[in-house]
């Protein structure tokens, strides 16, 4: 049964990547729509991330576009709470899947579904101040935008002392050993953040001029 479900839900990874590419046979052609993923929450791992009940099976979603801190980072616990609240157990939500990270985890948007009524989950995150815009990999400046009005709101995280606020990315690395020290904290402007967009490594939290 196992083995049944991963192939199932290693099918739908596959046919996601496929449409996400376009297909090689169809070059030519506009690449098609990839699907809704509907399903319901089981798990709040962390601020960003989720697992869920697909019609094909259990899936890992990792939320696109943003990045929560750490559980061991400050406001780590209260990124996390906040998500359980947003999306407690049981929640129908559609995933608008972009690609599969290197975990085997969906990349996704999560929508939530409460009758008529649809939730960007990953924006809420951000504009409640939850979460950082993940620079690397977002593709929309309008991240930048969300996260700079919480900033400026002094909501969720930008309520806490500048010191607290640490891009996660720059906390990985940290933890890794690919950087020896934390850039020291500082308030980010939307043109910083803009500034960076698809910059890999460390620093892509750009230190002030």
């Amino acid at each position: 049964m196992r083995r049944r479900t991963v192939a199932r839900l290693a099918g739908l990874a596959a046919a996601c990547g496929a449409l996400l590419l376009g297909g090689s046979a169809a070059a030519a052609d506009p690449p098609k729509p990839v699907p809704m993923v509907k399903a319901s929450v089981t798990k709040v791992n962390d601020g960003d991330s989720i697992e869920v009940d697909t019609g094909q099976g259990h899936a890992r979603v990792r939320m696109s576009a943003i990045d929560t801190p750490e559980y061991d980072q400050p406001y780590g616990a209260q990124s996390s709470a906040a998500l359980k609240t947003l999306l407690p157990i049981g929640s129908r939500v559609e995933l608008d899947v972009v690609t599969q990270d290197q975990f085997r985890r969906m990349v996704a948007t999560v929508w939530l579904i409460e009758g008529d009524k649809r939730t960007n989950i990953n924006e809420t995150m951000l504009s409640q101040g939850h979460a950082w815009a993940y620079r690397r990999y977002m593709k929309d400046a309008k991240f930048c935008d969300l996260e700079q009005e919480a900033r400026a709101k002094k909501a969720g995280l930008w309520a806490q002392p500048v010191s607290d606020w640490v891009y996660p990315p720059e906390w990985r690395f940290l933890k890794n050993g690919e950087i020896r020290s934390l850039p020291v904290p500082y308030e980010e402007t939307r043109e910083k953040c803009v500034a960076v967009l698809g910059l890999a490594g460390a620093a892509t939290y750009a230190p002030p001029n």
